[in-house]
């Protein structure tokens, strides 16, 4: 779905959730505002038993000037029904009588009997998504302060102050949004009240702690997702306890909020791991965050879910091997001989993108690297959106120039983005690989976390059925490729 595709009704009401938070009221206001720019006759309103109390989101409301209305019943039946971070027939969400539904949301839902609808998963926030879709739509909604400042507060309560941000589009809306500096700081001192202080006291009471993986769990009472990061902080300063992980039920399901101290445990992948199937996940390597959908898991409820994710975290930390590159020995016998094949892909040199010398970030759908523009990085892209640094040397002895521009097939292409945070899409040009290259490879027979030569702190992950590759002309270069890319690359000599 489209914003434009809203545009052909005229009488249109936008329905947060109930119990709002402000991802679901920044959400809201955002199509607000592009209906309201076309013309529309549109509301913005929330129900449920208990109007807004919490004075964070007073003070939004407020300061804003949201125009967010609450109320227990519609005495006419809108033509269009847009529900915003939230999906009609969900537990959490009023069920008002429209002609038409519409959904936005960042929750899958079995249901989901919407019309229109964009459901986005795999980011971190509503919030996220309504930027992204403002924009593809022509609507400069970082040219409206206020509109950048409640989308950015949404994003920041949504992923416990940004330290859960997953998707490339969460990482543009935080770095880039044009919002009010001096509000924020009230906003995020506005958050806790008493009570909650007392929700994070007892859920540190509760702690499940395994003492054979020192891992930590514990659930806390309905509260403000902020909380949890807030008490797996404080969790972490446990001498015995590498990795936390804070967990409570809000509408819809369950929020998860996840913890590392230690280079061999990355927290985004727990969180993608605990979460799989039955919901989503995703964040940085030391804190991450995830849900699960109520849905896939009604069985769940306080008194279980504490064993529930212990028992998944539990799986995950006997599911995997670690191999350090540096101490790792090639067994050449257990492995066979590659060919690597010629294969097209993209490339731009990084002095072309921006001056010599300035530092760059290359955003792309895995993650962020730092590079520092000069004649001698090149930057490699493929075809489904990732991107890695090159020297030219290993440019000039690998590939060979070929007419026309790359192909990018992903939903977020590859930027550049200066310390001035001036963010360019990045334009590659096509090459092809010389191949001929032989390699070392045998599948995997269980998950694996490689560190390698150039990179003893961030491992790479390789499910099973993943290929490990050492280079002939040098052993201990070692490196994974999931199985789909291995075949698309190397034959077997």
């Amino acid at each position: 779905m489209k914003l434009m595709d809203l545009l052909v009704y005229n009488d249109i009401v936008i329905q947060c959730h109930d119990y709002p938070d402000p991802d679901t009221i920044a959400s809201g206001y955002g199509i607000y505002c592009f209906l309201k720019q076309h013309g529309k006759k549109v509301r913005l309103i929330y129900s449920g038993p208990n109007e807004i109390r919490k004075p964070n989101l007073l003070i939004m409301i407020d300061r804003l000037g949201i125009p967010i209305e609450y109320v227990t019943e519609l005495k006419y039946t809108p033509e269009l029904l847009v529900t915003a971070d939230c999906i009609h027939g969900e537990t959490n969400v009023t069920d008002f009588s429209a002609c038409v539904y519409a959904a936005v949301d960042h929750h899958v839902s079995v249901r989901n009997c919407s019309e229109l609808y964009e459901i986005r998963p795999e980011y971190a926030s509503c919030s996220s998504i309504i930027a992204v879709m403002l924009r593809e739509s022509g609507f400069d909604w970082n040219s409206d302060e206020v509109l950048a400042t409640a989308l950015y507060y949404g994003l920041y309560t949504d992923t416990n102050s940004m330290s859960e941000v997953s998707h490339p589009s969460d990482r543009d809306l935080r770095d880039f949004a044009c919002y009010k500096k001096d509000l924020l700081p009230l906003l995020t001192n506005s958050v806790l009240s008493l009570s909650e202080i007392q929700i994070a006291g007892d859920a540190l009471n509760s702690i499940n702690n395994d003492q054979e993986h020192h891992f930590a769990v514990t659930c806390a009472k309905r509260c403000d997702p902020n909380i949890l990061g807030y008490v797996n902080d404080l969790i972490l300063q446990v001498d015995t306890i590498d990795v936390s992980i804070v967990c409570c039920f809000i509408s819809g399901g369950i929020k998860i909020s996840v913890r590392s101290c230690i280079n061999d445990i990355n927290a985004m992948e727990l969180s993608k791991f605990v979460t799989d199937g039955i919901g989503s996940g995703g964040g940085h390597r030391q804190k991450a965050g995830g849900f699960i959908s109520s849905d896939k898991m009604p069985d769940l409820k306080p008194d279980n879910i504490v064993e529930f994710i212990s028992g998944r975290v539990r799986t995950y930390y006997e599911s995997f091997d670690i191999i350090r590159a540096e101490t790792y020995t090639v067994e050449h016998d257990k492995m066979k001989i590659y060919v690597k094949k010629p294969q097209i892909m993209g490339f731009v040199q990084s002095n072309m993108i921006f001056e010599d010398d300035t530092v760059i970030r290359i955003r792309s759908v895995e993650a962020d690297f730092e590079v520092c523009a000069s004649s001698d990085v090149v930057i490699m892209a493929d075809s489904r959106g990732s991107a890695y640094p090159i020297s030219r040397a290993k440019f000039d002895s690998t590939y060979e120039e070929c007419e026309g521009v790359f192909d990018v097939r992903s939903d977020y292409h590859p930027h550049a983005i200066s310390t001035e945070k001036e963010s360019q899409r990045l334009i590659f040009s096509c090459c092809r690989s010389r191949g001929g290259a032989k390699v070392y490879a045998r599948r995997l027979e269980r998950n694996t976390k490689l560190f390698t030569i150039w990179n003893k702190r961030h491992y790479i992950s390789g499910m099973s059925g993943d290929y490990l590759i050492a280079r002939m002309d040098d052993p201990g270069d070692i490196y994974i490729i999931d199985c789909e890319r291995f075949n698309e690359i190397y034959k077997e000599q």
